[in-house]
């Protein structure tokens, strides 16, 4: 049995193109969900999102068939730099301009390694409350850390999408990462920017306390986020995976 539920969301919003990739994937009693978001600025940035991912499942499935550490600092990293190695391998060719955000959890219901690059979100809930979010990649987090706007400005600033980390740029950038023990009943969203923008984190709790269906949870939460985006909005995109009760077993 799965120690894991995952549901996916995915769409375009409203733009032409979904730049937008996500998928998941389960090997080895571990399961990996992967979140990318194509800078906007390139009209072929869907095609590094999607290399992105890709490229970060595939180093998940090799190493957990080969028995290789998951669960630490240089396992995440060599995941990332394989995931930039994809993109970059595209844009040499001349296939594409476009860089990439990234973000990654892996878990085995009892471990969880969350990593990222940009400013796709992972929020990691306990108890039914949030446990931790991670930290945007961006000008305008920056800002905040340095006191010049508060927090509750990120969702609308207007640096909010100017990125201080992506992969496939001329450099690689590492990844945060953040090892937490995991419990059943615990719940972890990987999201883009359009959609942790219109959902704010006491309506991720209520939706995910309201049902254990993890497709219903994100449907919840998508409602709400139709009920305030503009027209126009961006694409938007998240991943739920929730830690079965016996998971932790």
């Amino acid at each position: 049995m799965s120690m894991t539920e995952i549901a996916k969301l995915t769409n375009a919003g409203g733009r032409a193109c979904n730049q937008d990739y996500a998928d998941y994937a389960e090997a080895g009693g571990k399961a990996i969900a992967a979140v990318a978001d194509g800078l906007g600025a390139y009209s072929d940035s869907d095609r590094a999102s999607e290399a992105a991912v890709r490229a970060a499942i595939k180093w998940f499935s090799r190493t957990v068939k080969r028995g290789g550490e998951i669960f630490d600092g240089a396992a995440i990293t060599a995941l990332f730099q394989s995931a930039h190695a994809a993109v970059r391998k595209i844009k040499n060719a001349g296939g594409i301009e476009g860089c990439t955000t990234l973000s990654v959890v892996i878990t085995d219901g009892k471990r969880l390694i969350a990593a990222h690059a940009g400013d796709t979100r992972i929020y990691f809930f306990s108890g039914g409350e949030l446990g931790f979010y991670s930290k945007d990649h961006s000008m305008a987090r920056l800002a905040a850390d340095r006191g010049e706007i508060p927090y509750s400005a990120l969702r609308r600033h207007e640096d909010q999408n100017k990125l201080t980390r992506v992969i496939g740029a001329e450099s690689f950038a590492r990844p945060d990462y953040k090892i937490s023990q995991v419990h059943g009943g615990d719940d972890v969203i990987v999201c883009t920017d359009g959609f942790w923008e219109y959902v704010y984190e006491s309506e991720m709790e209520r939706a995910l306390s309201s049902t254990r269906e993890a497709a219903e949870a994100l449907s919840k939460m998508e409602t709400l986020l139709l009920s305030r985006a503009p027209r126009g909005n961006d694409n938007y995109t998240a991943i739920l995976m929730r830690i079965s009760e016996g998971g932790n077993a």
